[in-house]
């Protein structure tokens, strides 16, 4: 009896913890490869940073060394380190040292009458015998005069005559690396700084192991000798830890900066479901245990059973393929059979697996482009270590999903499921997902193209009312056009609130960031409606809180909408009393954690009341829903599109707060909203609108390109009253061509126009202009998303406007765009001698400043070409790494016009387009050589050399 339960439970229980063992092998597996790929993303970051450290000290100690060439014996280590400003952003202690290794001086304060030699260190002698002239990092050392550890960074000194005349050291403290640590979250992890020959230099935490370890001997240099980078899982020498290292060199500089993350971190969720596993396996196995004694003392219930089971296997949805480790199918069930159509001598358990495959290739079960990798793994024995899952579409068309496991005794399980019509479920979906996202642009296109389409003629009628209604007109006739100027602002209302509900319910609206008074603001609104208020003779009122701030920073053209929409709303509803405006403070906002703790946040209330008509209870609930007004007679008295409200709800909501409503029938309405805006603490410049006569000189010469006849016939009209000389054209190509005979101070640029649209014409001026004769041009557009500003403003165009045209928008787009020329960087041929080379001559030597003017040039021009290419790669990462060399560069030979458009250009360029980057990249080209022009130097020769002019 015992026997025959131990025949019967070993089996049972062996693939229980076969299947349990194969689970949480796979879990350790993938905890340790994911330990293995943090600590390569970590090491990648470590490198970048540790070499950017060695570049800015090797950096300072040749700007040192050149300093003291200039005048060895007046050299001031001290005072250059005040002026150079080059340690600023580096914790150093750098010392001189003598051809006979005495120290000469220390920007430490501890030499004071001290004689200190050094000429024994390792980092002394391997200098003096060196020819060539390299860095060399040392080994960590206990320093004679900080009397702390330190690495050494050291340079040769040579006198005029090219022999040995010292050292130049910088010394930093390992410690530095503890900073880079701190900011990791890498749990028992370790940092490690080493030397081509295994020593440590930097360690952190300490307790890994010791400054100036050798770890040559180590499985990790063993690698680090063999390859330039790669992963190894080994113990800390000191803490006994296990980890995972993984290794980059850093040439030239022989420096191996090292990761380790531990083994016990990345197995953590592998510890809790071995627990897990280990309790069920338990208690599966004492059950099995109980049946399998069960089914020996009842032989009959035994053969029961496992005809129930057999049943269950061929009747499972899935197939099911189990290989053993002789390439046999002890399992194979109907399903299986059924799904991959094998013939009947092959249908059955006990086949060979490689007679299986070799029917399915002969059958051309894996023909065709799709299947090629899974020909692949057939030809390759159809078997894989560990899991493997793939989808094939079989000869009659079923989609299969086939899963492989693989334990490590060789026994392969492998399933087939039918997911036909999943994927044919999926099909559909993707395809009704794809129709949406067809319909929603078709509506965006749609309502773009209809939003021009209208807004041209309506520019006219507006354009020719307003005309009409400063000429000389009868009573009858004034009120005539008077009704067509007020049919015109209400039409384009109606398209202004649906192309805005449009975009805001496409998540198209971006909320802008200016500075502005949120009191002015608010008053300005109020402004806009007191006539009409005092005409229905009521009393308009707007009341600021004290602790209202001066100054804040965010959407004001949003936060305007809004007020006009609630305080005209007000308006419209109140026929007798008064409505009041109040603006509150509410407690400052807690900081959020992608800002500045000093950028501080506040949440601003407002509140329009009115004793207005009041809202019935029923129809507050549904106020802020699209197209829904109170009833039908509130459209037909007057007026509007139901939109006001949602689009007041959503700008609301994406300004982060909310907006709602108190009312009662015949008692007026009060409506309450925030938004949280960021204060700047300073009391913003005016608004440009309110200063546009001051900025806008009048007697211009314009150019208008328009085709719309009642559109260019109201825009000459309206810069005739302007006092601006103006000619027509109806083209972008009749503008081009006007152009060309020149005289014109700024071109009115419509975007839309035959045979030449506004942005081509744009681009091929931008192109073919000199850049001291570049013409101001001014867009003109019925688009008014901000992509259609967006586009042009890359296109080249200085400001832009929408339509339809006002007096006061066109007059307040010319002075934009005339401010905005005003304020463009241009290079100017002046004196080589800038303030800063005139600094550089008396510190380091007119012979010393030929050579860094020659080598910024050549360097420069390198820069900008890798811009160009990596331009037309759309490679922003090295665009923004050449832009900050070339600004640090331009600042320190003072070519300051070159240094703030390369600074422009490292800030953005993550959010322009390639064509606004190559239009930076030409300026800052531009710069370079009228600022080598006026230093008497020619644009540097392919080879990196510059010609002198």
């Amino acid at each position: 009896m015992r026997v025959r339960i131990i025949l019967t439970t070993v089996p049972v229980v062996l693939l229980l913890w076969l299947g349990i063992g194969a689970y949480l092998l796979q879990k350790h597996h993938a905890g340790l490869d994911g330990a293995a790929q943090g600590a390569r993303n970590l090491t990648q970051a470590f490198e970048e940073n540790i070499r950017r450290t060695t570049e800015a000290i090797d950096t300072t100690i040749r700007a040192a060394r050149v300093a003291r060439a200039h005048d060895p014996g007046h050299f001031d280590l001290a005072a250059w380190e005040r002026d150079s400003g080059l340690t600023r952003q580096l914790t150093l202690q750098l010392s001189l040292v003598d051809h006979t290794g005495d120290i000469i001086v220390s920007n430490l304060d501890k030499m004071t009458g001290k004689r200190i030699s050094i000429a024994d260190r390792e980092h002394f002698r391997v200098p003096r015998v060196t020819e060539a002239d390299e860095l060399f990092i040392s080994d960590p050392v206990l320093g004679r005069i900080s009397g702390r550890w330190s690495v050494q960074f050291v340079r040769k000194l040579v006198d005029a005559r090219g022999a040995f005349d010292g050292i130049i050291v910088a010394s930093l403290d390992p410690a530095f690396l503890s900073r880079f640590y701190t900011s990791l979250d890498v749990g028992q992890g370790a940092l490690l700084l080493l030397g081509r020959n295994g020593v440590v230099r930097s360690v952190a935490p300490e307790t890994v192991t010791k400054l100036g370890t050798n770890l040559s001997e180590t499985g990790l240099m063993t690698g680090a000798s063999a390859a330039a980078h790669g992963t190894v899982r080994m113990i800390g020498t000191t803490d006994g830890i296990e980890r995972t290292f993984s290794w980059r060199r850093i040439d030239p500089y022989g420096l191996i900066v090292v990761v380790g993350l531990s083994s016990v971190d990345a197995l953590t969720d592998y510890r809790r479901d071995m627990k897990f596993c280990v309790a069920i396996g338990l208690g599966l196995t004492l059950l099995t245990v109980l049946v399998s004694a069960a089914l020996a003392r009842r032989r009959r219930d035994v053969m029961q059973s496992r005809e129930m089971l057999r049943a269950a296997v061929e009747n499972i949805s899935q197939g099911l393929l189990v290989v053993d480790a002789q390439r046999r199918v002890p399992v194979l069930n109907a399903r299986a059979a059924e799904l991959l159509a094998l013939p009947l001598h092959l249908a059955s358990p006990g086949i060979g697996f490689d007679a299986l495959l070799e029917w399915q290739i002969q059958a051309g079960e894996f023909e065709g482009k799709e299947a090629a990798p899974v020909r692949n793994l057939v030809h390759a024995g159809g078997i894989e270590h560990g899991t493997s899952v793939y989808h094939r579409t079989t000869r009659n068309g079923t989609v299969l999903e086939i899963r492989t496991k693989v334990l490590e005794t060789g026994l392969a399980v492998r399933t087939f499921t039918d997911i036909t019509e999943q994927e044919q479920t999926a099909r559909v979906l993707a395809d009704a997902r794809d129709a949406a996202e067809a319909a929603a642009r078709a509506r965006t296109e749609f309502l773009a193209v209809m939003s021009h389409e209208i807004r041209t003629p309506l520019n006219g009628v507006i354009g020719v009312a307003g005309l009409l209604e400063d000429m000389e007109l009868g009573s009858a006739q004034r009120d005539y056009v008077r009704l067509i100027r007020q049919s015109g602002d209400h039409l384009l209302v109606l398209i202004n609130d649906i192309l805005d509900f449009s975009r805001l319910e496409a998540a198209g609206v971006e909320l802008d960031s200016v500075d502005f008074d949120p009191r002015a603001l608010m008053q300005d609104v109020v402004d806009i409606f007191l006539v009409q208020a005092n005409t229905k003779g009521l009393h308009l009122s707007a009341v600021a809180g004290d602790t209202v701030p001066a100054a804040v920073t965010g959407d004001s053209g949003r936060l305007r909408q809004i007020l006009l929409n609630l305080i005209g709303n007000a308006v419209k509803f109140t026929d007798q009393g008064w409505i009041s405006v109040t603006i509150s403070q509410e407690a400052a906002c807690e900081p959020r954690p992608h800002e500045p703790d000093d950028e501080g946040r506040v949440k601003l209330l407002f509140s329009v009341a009115d004793s207005g008509i009041g809202i019935i209870p029923e129809a507050v609930e549904r106020m802020f829903q699209e197209f829904t007004q109170m009833d039908g007679s509130i459209s037909r008295r007057f007026g509007g599109s139901g939109l006001g409200l949602s689009i007041c709800r959503r700008l609301v909501e994406l300004m982060g707060g909310r907006i709602t409503v108190e009312s009662q029938p015949g008692a007026g309405s009060t409506f309450h909203f925030d938004v949280t805006l960021k204060s700047t603490g300073e009391i913003p410049a005016a608004d440009a609108a309110m200063n546009v006569e001051a900025q806008t000189d009048p007697g211009l010469r314009i150019l208008l390109a328009e085709d719309n006849p009642t559109n260019r016939l109201v825009a000459l009209s309206l810069l005739q009253r302007l006092g601006h000389d103006t000619t027509a054209v109806g083209n972008g190509a009749e503008a081009i061509d006007a152009l060309a005979f020149g005289g014109y101070d700024l071109i009115l640029m419509d975007v839309m126009m035959p045979e030449m649209d506004g942005l081509t014409a744009t681009r091929k001026i931008r192109v073919t202009e000199r850049p001291e004769a570049r013409i101001v041009i001014v867009g003109l557009t019925a688009g008014s998303s901000k992509e259609s500003l967006n586009a042009c403003l890359d296109a080249g165009m200085d400001a832009v406007t929408t339509k339809p045209v006002t007096l006061a928008r066109l007059q307040a787009a010319i002075a934009e765009g005339l401010r905005i020329a005003g304020q463009r960087p241009v290079a100017e041929v002046s004196d080589a001698t800038t303030p800063r080379l005139r600094e550089l001559t008396e510190m380091l030597g007119e012979d010393a400043v030929a050579e860094i003017v020659s080598t910024f040039a050549a360097d420069t021009q390198i820069h900008l070409t890798t811009m160009r290419d990596a331009a037309e790669r759309g490679d922003t990462t090295t665009i923004y790494r050449s832009a900050h060399s070339v600004a640090g560069a331009a600042r320190n030979v003072g070519v300051d016009a070159l240094a703030e458009c390369a600074s422009a250009l490292e800030q953005t360029v993550g959010s322009l387009s390639a064509t606004r980057i190559k239009a930076e990249i030409a300026a800052m080209q531009e710069n370079l050589d009228v600022a080598l022009q006026g230093m008497g130097i020619g644009r540097p020769s392919a080879a990196g050399q510059s010609a002198i002019v």
